[in-house]
């Protein structure tokens, strides 16, 4: 709002309001989205629109213009200029104050202007001022002379003025003016309904004032004046407050039946009289109610007339007794007068002796003497009951040493399991236990307020303990057994058999109860005692929270009761014992934050998981981090200081060995820069992998005969690792002996470099022996890894004068021959070896051989010196030639 009178209103949106709310602006309204914040200001609402006619400039609709009509920016704004300067111009007025009504408030779902005038009138302006027409859709309310009406009257009014607005004159005195019958239900507002206002003080010294803002009241508060409740039309009630000459500051706090006002030394609550109530207690009413309760007051007093005058309202209406029952009791629900509460259900009991006894609800089957049959109650004595236990819990949370004063509604909205919890959290356990029991809430809400009264008694000795020990203060005398005892008892709820504790609800409740109920009571739910055995800890009572703990029948409540007092070794033993690996888990991982984050912290951590934990805790520690190890890049040396640890020599030594042996990834692979010469890059991993072996062998060492064969096949490795390197230095080539973990792939290399460098064949052949000879390779084996190595290199002519060394070669020459026909070799090369298969048992391996080489008549003649006519046929189904077939078929 200007000094000219022009107004703008501004809306902050984000992308969780509807986007079709844009849709509904009016036709000159500006959006301003995020990406245009740093663009130039655009002018102010006074030079740009000073009448409400003129459209805006080009340069402010170009930022308006959104990016993209689909995707909304995530913040923006919605500015709308409204023509209240010029409505103030043709009314010789200005406008004192305003006030936004939301839009999730107003019928149209958008945003409204509410101005006060200099004329004592208030003025509402819509949103939407270029569609409005007249006065650009700005209305005067004309409440001039409402505004002024001061009396001190009480409204009465039956209906529901939802329409009641609060505003404030140039006098800067409130009011409560009526604008419009079907809006503004969000605006606070007070009904005044009934036979009038009340204060209810719950406090101990003079009762302070309290202020309550409802549906169509506003209520104020001044130091000197006190709070002052403003109704509709000019209707006022003042209240003294008695801090208003001191220091004090009253909070005025609206709730959902009711406003509290607080201080720093009360609370007191300002209520409406509930309608029922004042309906009964109307100076000549004649509301069923009112009736019955005069019929029981008279009863009361021995008056004669009590009967007839009970008996007429069950002569009337049907249901009117009913009615008459039901409007005692919500009264004295209602109630906070403890003597209006008692007398108005002694009225309401009264009328269910009579209803008891009409003959006309026999046949009635929802209650009266038809229900009374079945064991069932009526549905007024079922109301009755219950109010009367609402009204115990009430009244047990108004007292001056709780300090918990609350109404029927507010008690109905929070719900008895709220009430409980709330006075747990305020420090009334024990209250909240006797509550829980009597109300029967449940065994896990009874089991909660009992398990937070045991941990409140517990904390409450140690307290006490610590200030004996200060001087001038009284001892305690109880011991760490007496106090977990007492609060087992606590638990347990054995403390209200002896009718010392618990309160008159408990102990009522305790009545009510089957045996079978009360002896279901004695068994906890689970994470009782865990919760108490807390509350002992944080006390400072280790001895009690041990005792309790013991108790505790919940695996997970139990592990993480000892894992908050920081017995880790007892939560893994209880985790492993449950089978929970979850749980175990959760222990080790607690154990290792408790310790501190360096190279002591972790030695102890590995020590105190090996030495004090459970072997199925060791296990998955051990496994854990041996998977880890087994990562790429993930680091052994964890794993193996377990196993080192647990004196499993043979494992450690394994783990370090693989890990060196391991083959690298291909993105690492060396390339041939690296090879050639042996390269240092090479060099640098060969000698971190003989490192690693070497420590592997040291492992197996320490493991004595039990690692002896590892400790051997480790040290052979790291030889003929250094034989590797021999002989790539020595002919000046990584081809020669790659990098390998095998000394048979070291064998063949060296044999076919042989084809590379055939000057030095006869040296690079001699070397394979030597080193098939150093490591012990059969001598079998040794000529299939020549057959092999010869043949795949294409070295021919080495192959048969390695087949000519021996007249009878240890494998025989079926080997030379297969490779001879794998290889591509003529029919004279394959026949020089089956030439030299003369022996009869060779018939066999001669007929495979001519057969994989494709020589089907030497095949044919085979089968037939075989004399196997099943030869014979498979050369017939395999063979090409038409020859031959008829001479199978012949022979066939």
């Amino acid at each position: 709002l200007g000094v000219d009178m022009n107004s703008a209103v501004v809306e902050l949106l984000d992308e969780f309001d509807d986007p079709s709310y844009l849709d509904g602006a009016d036709v000159c309204a500006r959006r301003i989205s995020s990406s245009t914040m740093m663009a130039p200001p655009p002018p102010s609402s006074s030079s740009s629109r000073n009448d409400g006619a003129d459209p805006p400039s080009s340069s402010s609709a170009s930022h308006a213009a959104p990016t993209s009509p689909f995707a909304p920016p995530s913040h923006y704004a919605v500015i709308t200029t409204l023509p209240t300067g010029a409505f103030a111009r043709s009314k010789r007025l200005s406008y004192r104050c305003a006030a936004v009504l939301p839009r999730s408030y107003a019928p149209s779902r958008r945003p409204e202007l509410f101005l006060s005038t200099s004329d004592g009138s208030v003025v509402v302006s819509d949103m939407n001022p270029g569609t409005s027409g007249h006065e650009g859709g700005i209305t005067d309310v004309d409440c001039r002379s409402r505004i002024e009406q001061r009396h001190g009257r009480h409204h009465r009014g039956r209906g529901r003025p939802d329409s009641l607005h609060g505003v404030r004159t140039q006098r800067t005195l409130p009011g409560v003016l009526h604008v419009r019958l079907d809006t503004y239900r969000g605006i606070d507002r007070l009904r005044i309904e009934g036979a009038g206002i009340r204060r209810e003080e719950r406090r101990t010294g003079p009762p302070p004032i309290d202020g309550m803002v409802r549906e169509d009241s506003v209520v104020l508060h001044w130091k000197e004046l006190g709070v002052l409740m403003v109704g509709p039309y000019g209707d006022w009630l003042r209240f003294s407050c008695d801090d208003d000459d001191g220091d004090d500051e009253v909070h005025l706090v609206p709730e959902v039946d009711c406003c509290r006002l607080v201080s720093s030394s009360s609370v007191s609550i300002l209520q409406r009289v509930p309608p029922v109530t004042a309906d009964i207690l109307r100076i000549g009413s004649i509301e069923p109610g009112a009736l019955l309760l005069d019929a029981s007051d008279a009863f009361d007093a021995g008056s004669p007339d009590a009967d007839e005058a009970a008996r007429s309202i069950t002569r009337g209406r049907e249901g009117l007794l009913e009615e008459a029952i039901g409007g005692c009791v919500d009264a004295a629900v209602g109630e906070f007068d403890v003597g209006v509460q008692k007398r108005m259900l002694r009225a309401a009991s009264y009328g269910l002796h009579f209803a008891c006894r009409d003959e006309d609800r026999q046949g009635r089957g929802g209650g009266g003497v038809a229900a009374a049959r079945h064991g069932r109650p009526s549905p007024e004595a079922a109301t009755f009951v219950s109010s009367a236990r609402k009204l115990r819990v009430l009244n047990a949370l108004r007292t001056a040493g709780t300090g918990f004063a609350m109404t029927s509604g507010q008690y109905d909205s929070v719900t008895p399991g709220g009430v409980v919890a709330r006075l747990v959290a305020a420090g009334r356990a024990s209250l909240a236990a006797s509550i829980a029991e009597y109300l029967g809430l449940g065994r896990r809400a009874s089991d909660y307020a009992r398990a937070m009264k045991a941990a409140a008694f517990v904390s409450s000795l140690s307290a006490a303990s610590m200030k004996s020990s200060s001087p001038g203060g009284s001892s305690s005398n109880m011991t760490d057994s007496q106090v977990a005892e007492e609060a087992i008892r606590i638990i347990r709820g054995e403390e209200e058999e002896g009718g010392g504790g618990g309160g008159p609800l408990q102990s009522r409740r305790r009545q009510q109860l089957p045996k079978k109920d009360r002896t279901a009571q004695l068994r906890p739910s689970s994470g009782m005692y865990a919760s108490v055995a807390l509350a002992a800890h944080r006390a400072g009572r280790r001895g009690v929270a041990d005792l309790l703990i013991m108790l505790e029948q919940s695996p997970a409540d139990k592990v993480h009761a000892l894992l908050a007092v920081g017995s880790y070794p007892d939560a893994a033993a209880v985790a492993a014992k449950a089978r929970d690996p979850d749980l175990v888990h959760a222990t080790m991982r607690a154990f290792e934050d408790g310790l501190a984050d360096n190279e002591e912290g972790k030695s102890l951590y590995f020590s105190g998981v090996i030495n004090r934990f459970p072997m199925e805790a060791v296990n998955m520690f051990t496994t854990y981090y041996s998977r880890f190890g087994e990562l790429r890049g993930g680091d052994a040396r964890p794993s193996i200081n377990i196993l080192l640890r647990r004196q499993k020599h043979t494992e450690a030594g394994l783990k370090i060995a693989k890990k060196a042996l391991a083959p690298r990834p291909a993105a690492s692979a060396p390339s041939s820069g690296d090879n050639d010469g042996g390269g240092g890059g090479s060099t640098d991993r060969e000698k971190r992998k003989v490192e690693a072996l070497k420590e592997a062998s040291n492992i197996f060492d320490l493991g004595g005969k039990d690692c002896a064969f590892q400790k051997t096949c480790t040290d052979e490795q790291i030889a003929l690792i250094a034989d590797q390197e021999q002989l790539r230095r020595s002919y000046g080539s990584a081809e020669v002996a790659p990098p390998s973990s095998s000394v048979t792939s070291t064998i063949v290399s060296v044999i076919r470099y042989a084809a590379v460098d055939p000057r030095s064949a006869h040296r690079l052949l001699a070397d394979a022996d030597r080193i098939a000879k150093k490591y012990k390779v059969p001598e079998k084996r040794m000529w299939h890894v020549k057959v092999r190595a010869l043949s795949e290199s294409g070295q021919w002519a080495g192959l048969r004068n390695f087949c000519d060394s021996r007249a009878r070669p240890p494998i025989g020459t079926r080997p030379f021959a297969l490779a001879a026909i794998r290889g591509g070799q003529s029919n004279v090369e394959i026949m020089h070896y089956v030439d030299r298969m003369t022996d009869k048992s060779d018939g066999e391996d001669r007929y495979d051989l001519f057969c994989e080489a494709g020589m089907w008549k030497r095949a044919l003649e085979e089968a037939l010196k075989l004399g196997d006519g099943r030869k014979i046929a498979h050369v017939r189904s395999m063979c090409n030639s038409p020859e031959i077939q008829r001479l199978c078929d012949k022979y066939i």
